[in-house]
């Protein structure tokens, strides 16, 4: 994969403001396997090295809020193993296997999968077949993809504004977009950034999702009612919030009739999902959809088998693919670090590699789906990472991921 690419994913992704800073350093690979008391685990550092290689797996057990579960599919489909398996074992590059890759680069969870088969998987530091792992950003792809089923069933218009929807949210900036704007990180809702000073708008808005410890929340609803407008007008630039993923989930709910779980209930029924799964709820007891999925990795890798096989609906992959809708390559960011291969778009929620023509979600600490609707295949990796983002580890998964679907071609 050509550094360029890399580059923009790095300093443009979901991960909004690197919680923990972005570096190409790394600790080194015994510190993932490092032990500790999980019954003495800082209710502030949750989300901190070496913590998050436990509570990315136990979310449940520390929100303040609670979470909602979520069905497995009635019927789930029959998974097989691949006659032909992807050798792990087989050089990535540079003399290293695949197998030594995912552990350099602390992956506990990978899947890749076609036609309901399983063409290889590794799990690694007590994470398991059946086990559930916190999906950080990578959740809003979901988001992505129920709101553009609701689209193409006409219970959403891409280019009513918000407030038509939300009534409550008459006097906001997000109430006056459009869906279709929020959709494309382009509500002119000011990005969140600093997530660690109390205060500062990322603290607050974490605070209704109970990632703090420390404030008061105002409602879920009301702090999206209170966001500030970026200094850009809707529709120019991407800035990255999770205000817009968690108010087109209320929409998803206001024009379905439906809570945010029992919709995914739903789309675990289409895909054929093997395990029960979780979504974390807000102040409000909504659901924090930005970043709260709690996924196994067969899941995820059936939820992206979903998208490659090319099910989501009309709506999804041209919201995705369609440049003209795109922020990312438009905004300050974008325009800045975009090399000679072109920007990385962004719609619906979701990334979109067009020099590879792969669908990526992508979140923090290293949690990656890709869907490649030429093959039908798809890759996931579940990490823990000791920062938000790592360059290095960034570049090495998605080049191994991108490696291994066109394999497949």
């Amino acid at each position: 994969m050509k550094k360029s690419i890399i580059a923009l994913i790095i300093a443009a992704s979901s991960f909004g403001a690197f919680a923990n800073g972005v570096t190409s350093g790394a600790l080194p690979v015994a510190e993932f396997y490092k032990g500790y008391d999980v019954a003495s685990i800082p209710v502030d550092k949750l989300q901190s090295w070496p913590y998050i290689s436990y509570t990315s797996m136990h979310i449940a057990d520390y929100m303040a809020f609670g979470v909602s579960d979520v069905s497995a599919a009635n019927k789930p489909v029959q998974l097989k193993r691949a006659t032909n398996e992807f050798d792990l074992n087989s050089e990535f590059k540079n003399g290293q296997s695949y197998i030594e890759n995912l552990i350099s680069t602390q992956t506990k969870g990978f899947v890749v999968m076609q036609d309901n088969k399983i063409i290889a998987d590794f799990y690694d530091n007590g994470y398991a077949q059946g086990k559930i792992n916190n999906l950080q950003s990578a959740s809003k792809t979901y988001v992505g993809l129920v709101v553009s089923q609701l689209v193409d069933e006409g219970k959403i218009d891409l280019d009513a504004k918000i407030k038509t929807y939300l009534p409550g949210l008459e006097d906001s900036v997000i109430g006056d977009a459009t869906v279709r704007e929020a959709s494309v990180m382009g509500s002119g809702v000011e990005a969140l950034h600093d997530y660690h000073t109390p205060g500062s708008n990322g603290y607050l808005w974490e605070v209704e999702y109970g990632l703090q410890p420390n404030g008061t929340a105002i409602g879920h609803f009301e702090a999206i009612k209170a966001s500030k407008a970026s200094e850009h007008a809707k529709g120019t630039a991407w800035d990255y919030t999770d205000v817009n993923t968690d108010t087109l989930t209320l929409i998803a709910e206001k024009v379905s009739g439906k809570t945010y779980p029992a919709l995914l209930s739903e789309l675990a029924n289409k895909i054929g999902s093997h395990y029960g799964s979780e979504i974390v709820n807000t102040s409000d007891g909504t659901s924090a959809s930005a970043f709260g999925i709690n996924v196994s990795a067969v899941d995820f890798a059936l939820f992206h088998q979903y998208i490659a096989e090319g099910k989501a609906g009309d709506t999804f992959y041209k919201t995705v693919k369609d440049k003209s809708l795109d922020t990312l390559s438009m905004s300050p960011t974008g325009k800045a670090i975009s090399g000679p291969n072109g920007p990385l778009q962004y719609g619906m929620q979701t990334y979109y590699l067009a020099e590879h023509d792969i669908i990526v979600s992508f979140g923090s600490f290293g949690q990656f789906g890709l869907s490649d609707p030429q093959t039908g295949a798809s890759v996931i990796n579940q990490s823990d990472w000791s920062i938000n983002a790592n360059t290095d580890k960034t570049a090495d998964t998605l080049e191994r991921s991108v490696k291994i679907l066109k394999s497949l071609r």
